[in-house]
């Protein structure tokens, strides 16, 4: 069965396929009867794709609980490998996590959410909700308003109008022309940030690295950490410049690789 027209033409089964493997991830395995209560699909039906996913050896089956399989790990860092920004970026941000003892992030965009591509833990850093090829919307982290910012704006409206600006705390910005105003605010000072719109209690500085051409952003950098001790003063004098140079050297490299 398929759904839609012409290049929106999407095939139903293979929809219903990745309905259940993302709610294998998000229930974190689950036995055939809690997937069809999950997902109001039919036994018979959710049996079927299981076995077909099975057989593939995308998932695993203990007992009554099936669970996704490592194969998916082999796709991911695959695509990850193939993404020259993440090949070069993982000194930098090592440097960058060092010198602030924060965790630094690089965070790119996809489908218009943003990707935690790669991180580097310093020595007081949180650990918070977000990992390696989380995704999340880009409206209320620094690094996701930096990339919107740099957008042509007829993308900016394509990725509100499909993704919406959905509040995660009191300080995250929910109207467009609100957000529109501070992303014309970050274009001009050339770095943005979180002042706790996506965790209360939790700050992040960030910046671009830039491309040229077709690429106006390769994607973002950003230092986060406990408001408390990420200060609004100590994300401008001290690591705002760690920052600047640390994209900046990622921007070199990427425009001159190594051999």
């Amino acid at each position: 069965m398929k759904t839609g027209d012409g290049p929106n033409r999407r095939v139903k089964t293979t929809d219903t396929l990745f309905e259940i493997i993302e709610a294998l991830q998000s229930l974190n395995g689950a036995t055939l009867a809690e997937l069809a209560d999950e997902l109001e699909f039919a036994k018979s039906t959710m049996h079927s794709h299981l076995a077909t996913l099975e057989h593939n050896e995308y998932v695993i089956r203990n007992g009554d609980e099936y669970e996704l399989g490592l194969k998916f790990l082999e796709h991911g860092m695959f695509v990850k490998n193939e993404r020259e920004i993440a090949r070069l970026s993982g000194p930098v941000l090592e440097d960058l996590a060092a010198e602030t003892d924060e965790v630094a992030w690089l965070i790119v965009e996809e489908h218009g959410k943003a990707v935690y591509l790669d991180k580097a833990m310093g020595e007081r850093a949180v650990q918070t909700h977000a990992s390696v090829g989380g995704r999340a919307r880009l409206h209320h982290l620094a690094t996701g308003k930096l990339i919107l910012a740099h957008l042509p704006d007829e993308r900016l409206t394509e990725i509100i109008d499909r993704h919406g600006l959905p509040e995660r705390t009191p300080h995250t910005i929910t109207d467009p022309d609100e957000l529109r105003v501070e992303l014309e605010a970050i274009r001009e000072e050339g770095i943005a940030i979180n002042d706790k719109e996506t965790v209360t209690g939790l700050r992040a500085i960030a910046a671009p690295v830039l491309g040229e051409g077709e690429e106006p952003i390769h994607g973002a950098i950003c230092v986060s950490g406990p408001a408390n001790r990420l200060t609004i003063d100590r994300c401008r004098e001290e690591i705002e410049p760690l920052l600047l140079e640390a994209t900046n050297e990622l921007e070199l490299k990427l425009q001159y690789p190594p051999n």
